[in-house]
């Protein structure tokens, strides 16, 4: 937990710092990245307590009712804002501040809530020394890659996947306003509400399926939705050259598709993807971790890419076909290992496979200090 809680307060105070740094564009985009950066680290410490605290019958119906949940906050926000934006003033900076500090609030008192939560470790886990030992975790995680073949093929393929999202993703709301002619409400629909609305539909469903499925058939298909988006995109100012409500049909179409999957990327990527090949234990953390580097690793080199490219006379369509085949040839990749893997009774889903490490002894729970009244015990809780 403290490898949530600390990083996480640091993420939300450097977010309220951003209301101040008014005058320069270095320190306002630097406290934005320190703070996503902390919000990042805290990913691999979630992912470990997802595990030890829900069965893996039931981790992917969990999560994905969170975010599915989530999707109404992100269009709640994302509405909001730009209302606010469209129609103050430009030059209304005390609004913009006002926004910056309420995200940073509302981000601390996830935080906080987020605290209150029990973790439901082993007792070895409890005694162990948890100071930070750098090159020995180096080690360990470079281990992890040249020993796990699996997993070396996951990577793989999440690369290629974020690799070719990220070559054009930067460019989605100035292909939207520059090539299509929306205005900021209406990109702020197709970028961040349709899709959310369309999450919240439909995220809950997939979290089900995950707990029933191969997450390498789960990843083929939200890779195809994924990259048919981009085409969608890409083909509708041809399409509307010839057919003048393909401008709204397509990229309504696309964002449909696209809602449809991103709620369960989230879920995998970040939460119960690697519970299909980390072992239950430290390697949890671990294999996330590793996760972590490469989409650090992803976003620095597709983003220079894509900018390069865009500098280079690439239109923003261009890296928008580009970008969506090599997500879609990555769901095929996913649709050719899951269809290896579920041939095999225990990589079949994610609950086959822990089932391999059930005769492990059996976890004892760690003692937890008392709490003041009023405080529910660990067994009234969910």
């Amino acid at each position: 937990m403290p490898f949530v809680f600390l990083p996480g307060v640091t993420c939300a105070i450097c977010a309220m710092g951003m209301a101040l740094a008014t005058g320069s564009a270095f320190w306002f985009l630097t406290l934005f990245g320190i703070s996503a950066m902390f919000e990042i680290v805290t990913r691999p410490a979630i992912t470990s307590i997802l595990r030890l605290n829900y069965p893996v019958t039931h981790r992917g119906l969990a999560t994905g009712e969170v975010r599915k949940w989530s999707s109404l906050s992100f269009v709640a926000a994302n509405l909001s804002s730009a209302v606010l934006l469209e129609t103050a003033r430009a030059d209304n900076m005390l609004l913009v501040q006002g926004l910056i500090v309420l995200a940073g609030t509302l981000s601390l008192s996830s935080f906080l809530c987020f605290r209150q939560i029990r973790v439901n470790e082993d007792a070895d886990t409890c005694r162990r020394d948890l100071r930070p030992e750098v090159l020995k975790n180096f080690r360990d995680a470079a281990v992890v890659v040249f020993r796990d073949g699996r997993y070396r093929r996951y990577l793989a393929a999440c690369f290629l996947d974020g690799f070719c999202a990220m070559l054009y993703f930067p460019l989605t709301w100035a292909f939207l306003q520059k090539v299509l002619g929306y205005g900021y409400v209406g990109c702020a629909l197709l970028m961040h509400v349709i899709p959310a609305v369309t999450a919240f539909a439909v995220t809950g469903l997939l979290g089900r399926w995950f707990d029933h499925t191969n997450p390498w058939l789960a990843w083929a298909w939200i890779r195809f939705g994924w990259g048919l988006d981009a085409l969608i995109l890409a083909a509708t100012p041809l399409c509307a050259a010839v057919f003048p409500p393909a401008l709204v049909l397509l990229p309504v179409a696309g964002r449909l598709l696209r809602g449809s999957v991103q709620g369960g990327s989230w879920v995998l990527w970040w939460q119960i993807g690697v519970t299909h090949f980390a072992p239950p234990g430290a390697d949890t953390s671990r294999y996330m971790g590793i996760m972590v580097f490469l989409n650090g690793a992803i976003r620095l080199t597709a983003s220079a890419m894509g900018m390069i490219l865009s500098a280079e006379a690439f239109r923003p369509g261009t890296l928008l076909v580009a970008g969506g085949l090599g997500v879609i040839l990555s769901g095929v990749y996913s649709l050719w290992q899951g269809l290896r893997e579920r041939r095999e009774r225990h990589l079949a889903t994610i609950a086959d496979f822990e089932s391999l490490f059930t005769a492990a002894k059996p976890q004892e729970s760690c003692p937890q200090p008392r709490r003041g009244a009023g405080t529910r015990s660990r067994a009234d809780r969910p």
